[in-house]
Parts: C-alpha cells; sequence; structure tokens
C-alpha cells in the first residue's frame, strides 16, 4: 500500500498506511495533513481515508459505480508508480531570478507541524536552495530539519523576528540573516498612546491609514551581537518594571497577543517598563490557544470584568473579528499592534509595516543570492494580515529589478 508524504502532491513512499490524524491514503501537507478524500471532498484535518479500498467504496458511496471505485484505486496507485523515489517538479510562481517552489506553507502555529513542513520540503525539492520563515519560529524549525538531514550549510536560510535559535545561528553561519521588528516598543508604546488618550485627552497625529510605524531593522552577523544587547536590556528594563510597587486607582489596560510564543516575552517587558515610566497597570493576555476563538474570549472577558480603561491588540483574524472588535471598540479605545484590523472601529494601528519588512527580507535575500535560485516560503497562518503583508512584500521584492 502507498502513502504520499509531504505538500499538495507529494513524493510517494512505500510505508504502512495510516489513518487519524496522520495522513489518510494520500497525505496531502500543508500546515495539517489531510488525508486526499478528506481534502478533495471533506475538507477537514486527519479525515482521508485509511486504505485504498475504502477510498474506492467511498466513491461508489457517494453516487459512484464501484467500477469507479476501482479507477480511483488505480489512479492513486498509478500516480504512486509514477512518483516514487523521484523530487517533486517545480510548479511554483516566477519572482525574478528566484522560483517559489509551491503555495507558503502554513503550519496553524505549531512548530512540530513547521519542522514536519521543512522535512517535507527537503524530500519533495531535493535541489531547493534556501528557506524562508516569515514568524519567529519558522527558521528555527527550518534549521532543525536541516540539521537532521545533515544539510546545514547546503541551503540557506532567511529568518523573521529575533529567535535566540536563530540568532544563534546567525552568528555561526547557518542563518544568513532576520528582519526584527521592535515588540518591547509595541508593547511600551502601546501602553504609552492608551495612557495619554484615556487620562491626558490627546490623540496622536495620524497618517491617512492611521498607523504609526516601528521601524523594522536587518540583522546579520556583522550586527547580532550589538543586537543581542539591547535584547538584555530591554528584558532588564521589563524586569524593573515588574518588580516595582504596583500603583493602586491608575487605569489599567489589556495587551493581547495573537499566539503564545517567546517572541512576545519583548513586549512584556515593554509593557512593565511602562507601568514604572507612566503610573499605569498593564495585563499582559498571551492568547494560549492560538486561535480565533480563543483570543475573542479573552476580549469578552476583558470586557465582562469592568476595570479596564483601554485595549491594544494583535488580530489574529480581521476578516472574522470586525464585529468583535468594534463590540470592544465602542466601550473603550482599542488600537490594534503587530497584525491590524484596517476595516475595524480600531483607533490606529501601532508597529511594523509589514508589507515593507518583506521588501527589505527580499533585498536581504537578494544580496545573500545574486544569482536566485528556488525557495520556499513558511509562516504560521496565512490569513493573518502581517502574514499576507510580509509574503506579498517579500514576492513584490524578489521580482524587482
Amino acid at each position: 500500500l502507498v502513502r504520499f508524504g509531504g505538500g499538495s502532491g507529494a513524493a510517494a513512499s512505500f510505508l504502512p498506511l495510516s489513518g487519524g490524524n496522520d495522513v489518510g491514503v494520500v497525505g496531502l501537507l500543508g500546515g495539517w495533513e489531510y488525508g486526499w478524500w478528506g481534502r478533495s471532498r471533506i475538507g477537514a484535518p486527519g479525515r482521508g481515508r485509511s486504505n485504498l479500498l475504502d477510498m474506492g467504496a467511498e466513491t461508489s458511496l457517494h453516487g459512484g459505480s464501484m467500477k469507479q471505485g476501482t479507477k480511483v484505486i488505480a489512479g492513486a496507485l498509478a500516480v504512486a508508480f509514477a512518483v516514487a523515489g523521484c523530487g517533486k517538479k517545480d510548479k511554483g510562481e516566477v519572482a525574478g531570478k528566484f522560483i517559489i517552489l509551491d503555495d507558503v506553507q502554513t503550519d496553524n502555529a505549531d512548530r512540530s507541524l513547521a519542522k514536519k513542513n521543512a522535512e517535507n520540503t527537503l524530500v519533495q525539492y531535493p535541489d531547493i536552495d534556501a528557506m524562508v520563515g516569515l514568524w519567529a519560529y519558522n527558521a528555527p524549525q527550518c534549521l532543525e530539519a536541516l540539521k537532521d538531514a545533515d544539510r546545514i550549510g547546503k541551503v540557506k536560510v532567511f529568518s523573521f523576528d529575533e529567535d535566540p535559535a536563530t540568532l544563534e545561528a546567525i552568528k555561526d553561519g547557518s542563518c544568513e540573516g532576520t528582519v526584527v521588528q521592535n515588540p518591547f516598543m509595541f508593547g511600551y508604546e502601546s501602553m504609552r498612546y492608551l495612557k495619554e488618550i484615556v487620562v491626558d485627552g490627546k490623540m496622536p497625529e495620524l497618517n491617512e491609514a492611521k498607523e504609526i510605524s516601528i521601524p523594522e531593522r536587518t540583522i546579520t552577523k556583522e550586527n547580532v551581537e550589538a543586537f543581542q544587547a539591547e535584547l538584555k536590556s530591554n528584558l532588564a528594563a521589563g524586569e524593573a518594571g515588574k518588580n516595582q510597587p504596583k500603583a493602586e486607582g491608575v487605569p489599567k489596560f489589556a495587551f493581547i497577543t495573537n499566539v503564545a510564543d517567546p517572541f512576545w516575552s519583548h513586549a512584556q517587558a515593554g509593557c512593565y517598563a511602562a507601568e514604572k515610566d507612566f503610573g499605569i497597570a498593564s495585563d499582559f493576555e498571551m492568547n494560549s490557544a492560538g486561535d480565533v476563538a480563543g483570543q475573542n474570549k479573552i476580549i469578552e472577558n476583558v470586557l465582562g470584568k469592568g476595570d479596564y480603561a483601554g485595549i491594544a491588540l494583535s488580530s489574529l483574524n480581521p476578516e472574522n473579528q470586525t464585529e468583535v472588535i468594534n463590540q470592544a471598540a465602542a466601550k473603550m479605545p482599542l488600537i490594534c499592534h503587530d497584525s491590524d484590523a484596517p476595516e475595524s472601529d480600531r483607533l490606529f494601528y501601532l508597529g511594523t509595516n509589514n508589507y515593507q519588512a518583506g521588501r527589505t527580507l527580499g533585498k536581504l535575500v537578494k544580496e545573500r543570492m545574486p544569482d536566485g535560485g528556488k525557495i520556499m516560503i513558511y509562516v504560521g497562518k496565512i490569513d493573518q494580515l502581517n502574514a499576507q503583508q510580509r509574503r506579498d512584500g517579500l514576492i513584490d521584492e524578489l521580482k524587482a529589478e
């Protein structure tokens, strides 16, 4: 029996078939693992058929004849034998001198799936030249997969944000560089602006898009140690704010993340430092559930408690959260940080211009790969606006002369 591993249309391997949450008959891995039949007919993770006979039977049960079911089995086997042992043919988008090998690989903010995506890429595209991660943990998981495959240094890695593993990899040369935001300032400036709005009655001057940009930076081997020292100093400032006596009767603001990730520890430090500097209280809320329902629940809890004066939110899925955000914004000042919800009633967005940051990353890729090459892009959730903007900026820059 045949089992496919990897992304949409993968290389085959001859392994015992498994069902459940692994892969059904033909696994199509792109963030979540889907069974072939589950993806094309059901669209739910882990609901592929557990063997080829089930596939044929399912065909007949849904209006097809047994003959058609047999054709399904024969077709699956034919594809399997045709590609067994071979790398996947390039089908991706051409971007200047680069070929983007496949759709952006997503993992639903699951690090184990992020690593599996990278592992499958190495099997499907053995001639890949570079891996590009758009969320903090993507590059470290790519590096783990490369280490296991003994391909460190043979495939270039580019990153986003300042995961400690990424910074160490930049120092030892196994990662080319990373484009970093400034999460400490996300926390610090969010608290400062909310305090000025609520206590001082002062709104910042805004551009037409109602955005306040915190510039991104490129970190390479030349400046990584100075950047690490800066991070250490920021965390120390946060610790000092955390340990000071808590003031009573001061406005309290909620800082809500999109998912749980060590990246946010720097934003939390910024919130604590702002408490000390501005005489406020901050409530740092990490969305450990990692989904829209979990984030909406945090917002509802903040509103229900009645003792908050404002919210700073990294919207996980702006298209599906507009109503919830508008309900909160009707009751207290609400700003977005990190990932925007521009169609909502938020007062403004504070953070990285993610499209521009994507272009900055693209410049680094072109600098380190002047002859171009084959690349794969990875991110946690592509339905989040910052992920879309980073991807678009990266690809546009790769296409640019």
